[in-house]
């Protein structure tokens, strides 16, 4: 028998077991081992186990896989005791547990510290200062709103948790959005919120089920205005020079000659298999968005904010979520993310208006959740009734604080920069 036992990251502890003969792993959901991380390739490693003998290669992955601090570029036999390095992730290649190790079921509860260092809380602390100041100075109020409620965004990516609670579902959000646009509703005009959002999916380096979202939204904004503001924000809290701004379309053919609103699907199915990257298996069944997205990842955001805070902007309109379409060029949305250091920090939209466009966007998002064998999401909600009564025209952004603090510190992983991370929670 022979494991893989994680020594970094919120996995630090677990266990991988190896089968016998051929272990793919990699981020694809048919790996022998999964680790569903940015920084790991759909396929990145194979181990072969032939006891007593295991061999390990790299995949052709795009971060690539060491051993024991030396690149792999040729397979080699593996030992008890070598460190492999996948991506941003470590681990100790063992043929046998040890009696204890932590894993995050929390069974051991004999380390009661932080994950965090207590100057990296105490930074944390000012920057969550500095970020009130900055939007005080600016004009708007703090808001708090329920992080459990009976409504939830629904979102083809987003995995909310459900509570039962007497016999009726409730869901921890994923985010301020549907209770900040009531108030807009209502009459604020300029608010923000820190708060603690969920998400089931995400687990790694940059990644924590439960979460610090900073959030905020103003009416009477353009596009422009929105994009302006978020740079100010990040450049001043991060000290760095203004933030540069770049369309999907540019990042596209900067980083691998494709027009992602242009080219055909003939071009981009050319693309995928003409590039030195493992896509998954089932690539070519994918739909367009599914494609763009395959090729963003590996080729694109890598490349973006690596000198300075990097704004992408009009994003496809099918990518749009809940922001609306441009009136000057309908094949894009009004959506824009930042990126820095290759990592997307923030997602902003010019905000959807019309109640009907939601509801297709909705059943269309639910159906698409059907495909990948996921439940469907209720499609009813207090949003829905708020933009029937007219949301004002208005600007949202929603950013990682959690990632503004690894930023801010040079942390690289999300456990340094929270006190409990859900394994130690």
């Amino acid at each position: 028998m022979a494991y893989l036992l994680a020594t970094n990251g919120l996995d630090r502890g677990q266990a991988h077991q190896l089968v016998l003969g051929d272990n793919v792993i990699g981020r694809d959901a048919d790996c022998t081992v999964h680790l569903n991380l940015p920084s790991v390739s759909r396929k990145h490693v194979r181990l072969v186990a032939d006891d007593p003998h295991f061999t390990i290669s790299d995949l052709n992955s795009a971060n690539g896989t060491k051993i024991n601090g030396h690149q792999l570029t040729n397979p080699v036999s593996l030992q008890p005791g070598d460190v492999i390095k996948i991506g941003d992730l470590e681990f100790s290649f063992v043929l046998k547990l040890p009696d204890i190790a932590e894993n995050v079921s929390g069974s051991n509860r004999t380390n009661f510290q932080p994950t965090a260092e207590l100057s990296t809380l105490q930074r944390r602390s000012e920057l969550l200062a500095q970020v009130r100041t900055f939007f005080c100075d600016h004009g708007f109020d703090e808001v708090e709103t329920p992080i459990l409620s009976i409504d939830t965004v629904v979102d083809r990516h987003l995995f909310p948790i459900p509570l039962v609670i007497h016999d009726e579902t409730y869901w921890l959000q994923t985010s301020p959005e549907f209770h900040m646009k009531r108030l807009l509703t209502a009459g604020m005009h300029a608010i923000y919120q820190i708060t603690r959002a969920f998400r089931n999916d995400e687990k790694g380096p940059y990644h924590n089920l439960e979460f610090t979202m900073l959030e905020w939204y103003r009416t009477s904004w353009s596009t422009d205005d929105a994009i302006t503001f978020l740079g100010s924000l990040v450049s001043t809290i991060l000290s760095t020079a203004a933030a540069q701004t770049i369309s999907y379309q540019q990042a596209f053919m900067a980083a691998i000659e494709i027009d992602p609103l242009e080219d055909s699907t003939a071009k981009l199915l050319r693309c995928i298999a003409g590039l030195d990257f493992q896509p998954p298996e089932n690539w070519r069944s994918m739909d367009r968005d599914g494609w763009l997205d395959l090729l963003f990842t590996e080729y694109v955001q890598p490349t973006l904010g690596l000198d300075v805070p990097t704004i992408l902007v009009d994003y496809p309109l099918s990518q749009a979520a809940l922001a609306r379409q441009n009136p000057d060029n309908p094949k894009v949305a009004e959506r824009f993310e930042l990126f820095f250091h290759g990592l997307e920090l923030a997602n902003g939209y010019h905000e959807l208006l019309d109640v009907q466009e939601l509801r297709r966007r909705n059943e269309r998002s639910n159906r698409q959740r059907e495909q990948d064998g996921q439940p469907r999401l209720p499609q009813e909600s207090y949003l829905d009734t708020a933009m029937q009564s007219g949301l004002p025209d208005c600007c949202g952004v929603a950013l990682g604080f959690d990632r503004l603090v690894m930023l801010a510190t040079g942390a690289t992983d999300i456990s340094e920069v929270i006190a409990f991370p859900f394994d130690r929670a």
